[in-house]
């Protein structure tokens, strides 16, 4: 979810697209940054690649071309409260969402416990294009969590209640700010 959806002439198309919904966490080791997302994809075999779009206007942005490193944590079905916690509680740090729902690897940037699963990334280049950067990094971790787990998609999230964003459109909170590690 980003602030200028609406704005896109191309919306309607793009949101009749099957999108994953993605839990990316940006780390310069100090500070870091959440947000959900839906632009990232494999971009290479060899060497193994990610690519993950960050909104230029969220402070992950900086945080990523600081420090380079990202996870990619694939939100399962049955994290919808998590989705729900974040933009309409304005639960965007490790403290407010609980440190028992993270879970760390070879980058030290956090990974959803319970995502199906992630990929650690470590920032080989940054294309500015627009009102994101694209973040093309190596995969230097990845795994399966819950295999037996299915992805929660965007799609599903906007249809569990026909006009539930338009509705909840006042109370969303949006990830601007990171916040400091311990």
């Amino acid at each position: 979810m980003h602030t200028k959806t609406h704005k896109d002439f191309a919306n309607k198309v793009y949101k009749n697209r099957v999108r994953g919904n993605l839990f990316i966490a940006a780390t310069d080791g100090k500070r870091a940054n959440f947000h959900f997302g839906c632009w990232s994809t494999q971009c290479s075999h060899e060497p193994p690649r990610m690519l993950t779009c960050f909104p230029k206007e969220i402070e992950g942005y900086e945080l990523v071309k600081k420090g380079g490193t990202w996870t990619v944590s694939v939100v399962s079905e049955n994290q919808v409260d998590l989705h729900d916690e974040f933009f309409f509680e304005g639960k965007q740090d490790i403290a407010s969402l609980g440190e028992d729902r993270f879970i760390y690897r070879e980058t030290g940037c956090p990974i959803l416990k319970d995502a199906v699963g992630y990929f650690e990334c470590e920032l080989v280049s940054l294309i500015d294009n627009g009102d994101f950067g694209i973040a093309i990094g190596d995969i230097v971790s990845a795994d399966m969590l819950h295999a037996d787990k299915k992805n929660l998609t965007v799609n599903a999230l906007l249809e569990r209640d026909p006009g539930f964003v338009e509705k909840k459109k006042e109370d969303i909170v949006m990830p601007f700010q990171g916040f400091d590690l311990k």
